[in-house]
């Protein structure tokens, strides 16, 4: 029996390989849909975890009617075809055409999760107004045709029912979508002052501020080091390019670019940054917290769930660069303490945010 894993982003990456693999073991079949990718750039990965990608026309952004219905015959017409007998849905963007495609291909079981309400509840202006006067009756739509909702945080709950867009109670709220503590294991905090931050470069994540505290930091303390991991995100004009490179080249900020493999660069950091203006649960930070890194994140939904104030790291406003500065100079300044909030990290996800717990609920919910 197949099932597919929808989300936006294209194949040169694998996304939910802990769920792929678990429904694996449960005896399905997995393909991956996304957006068209050459297939010389499909990951190796995909094809040793025997996992089909399939690519559909289907962009980050639309609100044309007529390229989101032909993105619907075409995302049906893949369903069909493979014969898909489960979806399960990652993000806002994918629900309207994903949902729809799926109830006309007679798939039997078609599930969304809400990882973060993205930028379509908070544009606005008469742009925002607009958007939202054309997505939300195809969200509603989509809402009421699927079979479950998981919600990854209270708030993201909260605001989709607010908004009049949940007509039956068939939701669920989950812990993020999990980390794999055997894969993030627990690592030695190092001495050095070393912070971290990893996602898309763009403004709604945070690195305006991370960038602009790092450079008061090093002010301060000129031995921190401050590395920033993560794809550009060229949707976004809103981030500050010409900071951010003379930051980089003048070596107050560590750009890697995209990594495979972010363990490396969370074992030599002392602190784990995320200034997120808004997630569904960043998994970045569970990552972080798994291999025992004490956070610094904000109060927003999304991330505020992560932190514990005081116990594995702090919470600041957001936008609130000053409170940022104050909060990595403390963490410099208290060695011990620091040390302390890297072990309640680990022993936070050991409670709340083990994979396997989020994977079974997911699976136990598909039930074909």
């Amino acid at each position: 029996m197949l099932v597919a894993i929808a989300e936006v982003g294209n194949g040169t990456v694998v996304v939910r390989r802990d769920l792929i693999q678990c429904l694996q073991a449960q005896g399905y079949r997995v393909c991956r849909i996304g957006q068209v990718t050459r297939s010389d750039e499909i990951h190796p990965d995909y094809e040793r975890l025997q996992v089909e990608y399939v690519g559909v026309p289907l962009e980050r952004t639309n609100v044309h009617p007529l390229r989101e219905l032909k993105g619907i015959a075409e995302v049906r017409r893949v369903l069909k075809k493979n014969e898909v007998q489960g979806v399960i849905i990652y993000g806002v963007r994918m629900f309207p055409s994903m949902v729809t495609a799926a109830k006309l291909a007679g798939v039997k079981r078609v599930l969304c999760v809400v990882n973060g309400t993205g930028r379509l509840f908070r544009m606005r202006g008469l742009k925002g107004f607009f958007v939202r006067f054309v997505s939300f009756p195809m969200l509603w739509l989509a809402f009421l045709l699927s079979d479950h909702i998981f919600f990854q945080n209270e708030d993201d709950l909260k605001l989709v029912r607010s908004k009049g867009l949940l007509w039956k109670r068939k939701y669920t709220i989950v812990h993020g979508s999990g980390v794999n503590l055997e894969h993030f294991s627990l690592a030695d905090l190092p001495d050095e002052p070393v912070f971290l931050m990893v996602s898309r470069l763009t403004a709604s994540k945070g690195v305006n501020e991370y960038v602009r505290a790092a450079l008061e930091v090093r002010e301060k303390y000129p031995e921190a080091r401050f590395y920033l991991v993560g794809p550009m995100d060229d949707d976004d004009r809103s981030l500050d390019q010409g900071m951010l490179q003379k930051a980089a080249r003048e070596g107050t900020v560590i750009l890697t670019g995209w990594v495979d493999d972010v363990r490396p660069f969370i074992e030599k950091a002392r602190v784990f940054v995320l200034p997120s203006y808004h997630e569904g649960t960043p998994r970045t930070v569970l990552e972080a917290m798994a291999m025992g890194r004490p956070i610094i994140t904000t109060d927003a939904p999304g991330c505020k769930e992560t932190v514990e104030e005081g116990v594995n790291g702090f919470r600041v406003p957001v936008e609130d660069v000053d409170m940022l500065v104050d909060r990595m100079i403390w963490m410099i300044e208290n060695h011990d303490a620091v040390q302390r909030m890297a072990v309640n990290s680990r022993i936070l996800c050991e409670r709340k945010y083990d994979v396997r717990k989020v994977n079974g609920a997911i699976i136990e919910e598909l039930g074909i």
